[in-house]
This record gives C-alpha cells, sequence and structure tokens, in this order.
C-alpha cells in the first residue's frame, strides 16, 4: 500500500516491523525473514526519508543501534503533500496540453480527426486505451463480432473485461446498449453483464442495433471500420469533431428507444415466450397501420372490447404506458422492426382520437 509514496517493499516492511515494535537490527531481521545486510540498507534510505529515528548504543554496556518509526500520521504527511502536488501540477500540465491541442484542433486537416486502427491486437488496445481516459462516463452500444471477449482476456472473479471493472470501481457511469443477437446465451447474464450491474452499469437491449460503438466522455469515439459477422479486425477513432457529436447524438436516440434490461428479463422469465404470440404479432403489425381501434378489431375478428382488452394486456406485458412505447420497446425486442415501429407510431397515437369522433357521431 505504501508504493505509491515510492517504497519498495522491503522498505516498506522494516518500517512496518518497527512499527510492530521490532528496534534493533536483529530483531528487525528476525521480524522481516531479511537479512543483515539489507535490513540496514533500508534503515539507512528511511532515514533518508524522515521515516526513522536512530538512537546510540550504549557502547559500555554492549548495546545495540535501536531504531524507532516517526508516527506514520506525521511521517506519511509531507511525502502525502508532495506527491499530491506532483500530481496537481501534472494535471494543470495536462489541462494546458488539452487547451493546445483544441486550440489547435480547428486548423487541422480533417484527415487529422479520425484514425484507422488495424488488427484484432491493436483494436483491443485501444478499448481498454479509450475506457481508461474516461473521466465521467462510457457509452457503448454491444453487439457481436467480439474482439476482446477470449476466455484469459476475463476476471476469473468477476467474468468480466478487467479493465471496465477497474473503470466501474473507480466511479465511472456506464451506459451500454446490448443487442439481442448478444443475449441468446444465458451465460452473460450470469457473468460479465450480471457483474457489470452489480458495479453500477446501466444496461438497455435493443434488437438490430446498427453497429458497435465505445465513446468515452465526449471526447472520443471507436467504431468499427468493417463489421463481418465472423471478424472484427479495424476500428476508427474519431476524435473531437462534428463527427463525434453526431456520434454521441446517435447514442442518445438509441438509449432513448432502447428497452431497460430488466423489463427484458422480466419478458425472458421461466415460462413466458420468447416473441410475441400469433395474435400479439398481427396486433402489434395492425398497430403500425394507423387504423382505427374499430377497424382493427374487425381485421382480427374480435370485439372492440376484446380488442382494447389484448391491447392493454400487451402493453403491461411490456411494460409500456403509451401506445408509442408499446412500438419502441416491441422493436427493442425484435418483435416489429424497428422502421415499421417508428414509422406506424405517429399513426397509432391518433388511431383512439378517431375512434372517439366516430363513436359520437
Amino acid at each position: 500500500m505504501l508504493e505509491a509514496l515510492d517504497l519498495d517493499p522491503v522498505q516498506q516492511q522494516v518500517y512496518e516491523a518497527l512499527v510492530d515494535g521490532a528496534v534493533t537490527v536483529e530483531e528487525l531481521r528476525a521480524t522481516a525473514g531479511l537479512s543483515a545486510a539489507r535490513v540496514r540498507a533500508a534503515l539507512v534510505s528511511l532515514e533518508k526519508l524522515n521515516l526513522v529515528g536512530r538512537f546510540a548504543a550504549d557502547r559500555r554496556q554492549g548495546g545495540e543501534e535501536r531504531y524507532l518509526p516517526v508516527a506514520p500520521e506525521i511521517a506519511f504527511e509531507s511525502l502525502l503533500l508532495a506527491r499530491e502536488e506532483e500530481i496537481h501540477r501534472t494535471r494543470r500540465h495536462i489541462q494546458h496540453l488539452a487547451a493546445r491541442f483544441r486550440a489547435s484542433a480547428a486548423g487541422r486537416d480533417p484527415l487529422d480527426l479520425v484514425e484507422i486502427v488495424t488488427g484484432r491486437a491493436a483494436v483491443i488496445r485501444q478499448v481498454d486505451q479509450l475506457q481508461r481516459s474516461a473521466r465521467t462516463e462510457i457509452r457503448g452500444i454491444d453487439r457481436p463480432p467480439y474482439a476482446n471477449s477470449d476466455p484469459d482476456r476475463l476476471d476469473p472473479k468477476t467474468g468480466m473485461m478487467p479493465v471496465q471493472a477497474q473503470m466501474l470501481r473507480r466511479g465511472i457511469g456506464y451506459r451500454v446498449i446490448y443487442d439481442t443477437d448478444g443475449l441468446a446465451t444465458s451465460h452473460r447474464f450470469e457473468g460479465d453483464i450480471g457483474a457489470a450491474a452489480e458495479l453500477g452499469e446501466d444496461a438497455r437491449v435493443m434488437a438490430d442495433t446498427p453497429t458497435k460503438m465505445l465513446i468515452a466522455d465526449d471526447r472520443i469515439a471507436l467504431i468499427p471500420l468493417r463489421a463481418a459477422p465472423h471478424e472484427l479486425a479495424s476500428s476508427v477513432v474519431v476524435h473531437p469533431s462534428g463527427l463525434l457529436e453526431v456520434l454521441c447524438e446517435f447514442f442518445e436516440v438509441l438509449w432513448g428507444r432502447a428497452l431497460p434490461i430488466s423489463e427484458y428479463l422480466a419478458g425472458r422469465r421461466p415460462g413466458a415466450p420468447d416473441g410475441p404470440s400469433p395474435q400479439e404479432a398481427r396486433l402489434l403489425a395492425l398497430l403500425t397501420t394507423g387504423m382505427t381501434d374499430q377497424v382493427m378489431a374487425r381485421q382480427l375478428g374480435v370485439s372492440y372490447r376484446t380488442f382494447q382488452r389484448r391491447l392493454h394486456g400487451l402493453m403491461e406485458r411490456l411494460g409500456a404506458t403509451t401506445r408509442f412505447q408499446l412500438g419502441m420497446r416491441a422493436a427493442s425486442l425484435g418483435w416489429v422492426p424497428q422502421q415499421q415501429s417508428a414509422r406506424g407510431a405517429g399513426a397509432v397515437k391518433k388511431a383512439p382520437v378517431r375512434a372517439v369522433r366516430k363513436g359520437t357521431q
């Protein structure tokens, strides 16, 4: 724990032995299990750091030199202050460099605003580097193919990528949209996704996501250059630019349409069907047409009251409070195409109004 203050393991071991009561070289050697030479060398370096005080031996009584530790709260305070000042100076310099970078960005060649990363290993390094650079939040779209999911890349304790676990523990926020194709096997919920949720990841689910994506704050993004079904060998790094702003806005639009993972899991509970029943599928298809409720009821061959009961049952099943939300959530689950649900959302909002007018005529 003291390595952050530039104490090597032997120095730390000797200092802690002094804290525990050893005072002579012989006692330190026995307690720490080190040679006398290594103990003496560590004591000399600790004295230079003002962490240890030496008391001369009484030669007439054949005594040994005694060493006592300076109280830890006093001994390390100056070292901590010096390190904090170092960090502050480094941070100020980084901010200065960032300001210079932004000032020069306007005049840069547009080609400098993006860079191509080629090769699976290079893509993996870039993914890790991007996450470590985040100050507040990582936003991502997770879908196949995966370049970063070999068993040797997973933390055996959490089942997660080590970098993501580390950043979550530091307090970096994660918002991730998972494509339903990547959730085909239940072990993902028991492994990395479940572990990430326990550490604070906010996850949603959507069918047919358009691309993989990773964004650190509003400063840098990573998207695939080509994403063949079986490989992910190259990516594009996007630096601050109009393109980056569009990617950030694009993520927020998808996030608003995606289904919270808790609701998705509720639809996957034991006994629940994986998709809509034939009746539900037909009802969803009719909702996108803009027909009135009475017409849709006739198309289904049921009464208006039965139609309303089925519609409300479907909304309750998907946790939707409006028809627009029903369309978006059904699309997120892959029950209807995204384009179809978006096209019909405006139309179905008006259907109840027309139905009321017709009923009052």
